[in-house]
């Protein structure tokens, strides 16, 4: 007979943030045994060594304590004599926020399996039962299958499943509506400025938009759960739920509460891609170590770049909030050194030591995978588009992986990506990915933004607060801030500070800024040409005011608790603003690919 699994999670004190946690495993073979708790969490490629929290750990069988042998890390061993049934004890601390944690206190419980499970052997296949014990009143929600005759058993398929579902465990709210016949729970812990009603109203939508994208729901189930808190956490997807961490007061105004819906779009998209399309080496899991992939500018940046385009699609972003939008964050992609040194493959697979221990020098060395990843999104679907007249997408390529293989949860090896979109693409993308995803050769966004006949505009603006009395009417959204002069550039110092008791301290200090070989991270500029700055915006607003390109200008500093002084020689800055908007004139295809890719009709001029 095989082993069977039965795990149960106490913590009717939370106060003290302790889970109490037992394993009981049935027709265990005799001989030696192997214990391991996973030191990452699937989705979040950093290792974080969950063991460090576990404690207690004691091992019984028949009533007789086996002696347990700490051979690794996070990973134990112990010998039974005789087959039969074994009992294994344990705790573990909890007091960590964040959507990759675990968290207990007298509000709720939260936690995610791989810092709770402990794998015995290598029965990842074993269905597993699990028990929670909860103070009274406290009620779970979990992505996992409840039982119907035990309000607080559930089962897990295998230990992959058990480790890919977080379980929120309190006096939560919850929020239900139904897409296709199939049940969706949103779970909110905390409180903040949100307006449940829209809130599950809009999320459905964005259920419903990417449902149909792919033919379907792939689950029995969903459950969202939302944690409203002092500062968001971002998001985690699993199989088939999400945890979402959001600053509690970001659902007004608008622009903050379309980036809570982004969050969330981009965490539910996850569903098809990672969780169902994605390589083979990211299912089943290694636990005890990290895992490498190249692809995670598809797996993110991709999904990205459809959680923006599913809030267009829904009609949850106007044309003009996603055209913006994805102008900003070309502009942030440029301001960025980085993107001349680490390709999107490189990224990818230097995430472990790299995306979540960033530092000082990161912007001049590395490029996010999500936010480059995102961008050639964007211009590999227009290229398509372009290239097959608008018969074909990037969405073609994703069905058809999920088609191919994420239907049936298998994984594929990294070269099936670029083959697919030459499939879809009917020609060869050799180039393509030669220069930006393996690469890291200047992404021309005009060229792909023109096949939707849009053209990219650059230029510097000057903040409305440099404004004077004169320049204080009412203003728009997009008109606060005022045009510079033609011909005319911004300042700069090649710098990013940050506040810091009334200071200005150096945070970056760009490669290719007038400063780079001057100004150091964590030097506190105090004063610009002999007068005291107040902190970074007033060092950036004297700037702006009173000085120009080309100017020297010096810049008084304390390194080290030393008072030293740089002349630095201004630079142009980057440009500040960028815009997209549509071409004067636009052939029939560029019309067509415009209408189709951003669900809108194509906008005919303004009469004078």
């Amino acid at each position: 007979m095989e082993p069977t699994e039965r795990f149960t999670v106490s913590f009717l004190e939370p106060g003290l943030h302790i889970y109490h946690v037992t394993l009981e495993v049935g027709n265990l073979p005799a001989g030696r045994h192997a214990l391991s708790l996973p030191v990452w969490t699937p989705g979040s490629y950093e290792v974080r060594d969950f063991a460090r929290h576990l404690f207690n750990l004691a091992v019984s069988a028949d009533d007789t304590v086996l002696e347990v042998y700490h051979a690794a890390k996070n990973r134990w061993l112990f010998e039974t004599v005789r087959p039969g049934a074994v009992r294994i004890t344990y705790q573990v601390y909890a007091f960590d926020p964040g959507v990759s944690l675990s968290h207990l206190d007298q509000s709720h419980a939260f936690w995610n399996g791989a810092q709770l499970f402990l794998l015995v052997d290598e029965y990842k296949q074993l269905p597993i039962e699990l028990e929670i014990q909860a103070p009274p009143g406290w009620i779970p929600a979990t992505g996992l299958d409840r039982s119907p005759d035990h309000p607080g058993l559930f089962r897990a398929e295998n230990y992959d499943g058990l480790i890919d579902s977080p379980v929120e465990v309190g006096t939560h709210r919850t929020l239900s509506f139904a897409v296709d016949g199939k049940p969706h729970s949103v779970v909110l812990w905390g409180q903040g400025n949100e307006d449940t009603e829209r809130l599950a109203a809009d999320i459905e939508q964005i259920v419903r938009t990417q449902g149909e994208m792919f033919g379907g729901l792939p689950y029995a189930h969903y459950t969202f759960i939302l944690h409203l808190g002092d500062r968001g956490t971002g998001g985690l997807e699993h199989l088939n739920s999400t945890v979402c961490g959001i600053q509690r007061f970001q659902f007004r105004p608008e622009k903050n509460y379309r980036k809570v819906l982004s969050l969330i779009a981009h965490e539910f998209f996850h569903l098809w891609n990672v969780k169902r399309i994605h390589p083979d080496m990211l299912g089943p899991f290694d636990y005890n170590q990290e895992t490498y992939v190249r692809l995670l500018w598809a797996l993110e940046g991709f999904t990205d770049y459809y959680a923006y385009l599913t809030l267009r699609r829904a009609g949850l972003y106007t044309v003009n909030h996603y055209l913006s939008g994805l102008a900003t964050r070309i502009k942030q992609y440029e301001a960025q050194p980085g993107r001349f040194v680490q390709s999107l493959s490189e990224a990818s697979f230097d995430t472990w030591i790299k995306y979540y221990k960033r530092h000082a020098d990161s912007p001049n060395r590395t490029i996010s995978y999500y936010l480059k990843g995102d961008l050639v999104g964007t211009c590999l679907d227009l290229e398509i588009r372009q290239r097959t007249a608008n018969r074909q997408s990037l969405d073609s390529v994703l069905k058809r992986l999920y088609q191919r293989y994420g239907q049936d949860g298998l994984g594929f090896p990294e070269s099936v990506y670029q083959e697919t979109v030459e499939e879809v693409g009917e020609s060869s993308f050799e180039e393509f990915f030669r220069q930006y995803i393996h690469g890291v050769a200047p992404v021309p966004f005009e060229h792909y933004l023109a096949y939707a006949g849009l053209a990219l505009e650059r230029r510097y603006k000057q903040p409305a607060s440099d404004r004077g009395p004169e320049d204080s009417e009412d203003v728009g959204e997009d008109e606060r801030d005022k045009p510079v002069a033609a011909g005319e550039t911004l300042p700069w110092l090649g710098i990013e500070t940050t506040p810091h008791r009334h200071r200005a301290t150096v945070s970056v200090s760009y490669t290719h800024g007038p400063a780079r070989a001057l100004l150091n991270p964590g030097d506190e500029i105090v004063a610009l040409n002999g007068y005291q700055i107040a902190g970074p915006s007033d060092l950036a607003k004297r700037l702006r005011l009173n000085h120009r390109s080309g100017e020297p200008v010096e810049v008084a500093f304390f390194r080290r608790g030393r008072l030293e002084t740089a002349s630095i020689v201004l630079a142009d800055a980057p440009f500040n603003h960028l815009t997209i908007k549509p071409l004067p004139t636009a052939s029939s295809l560029q019309r067509t690919i415009y209408q189709d890719w951003l669900n809108a009709e194509w906008p005919e001029p303004v009469s004078q």
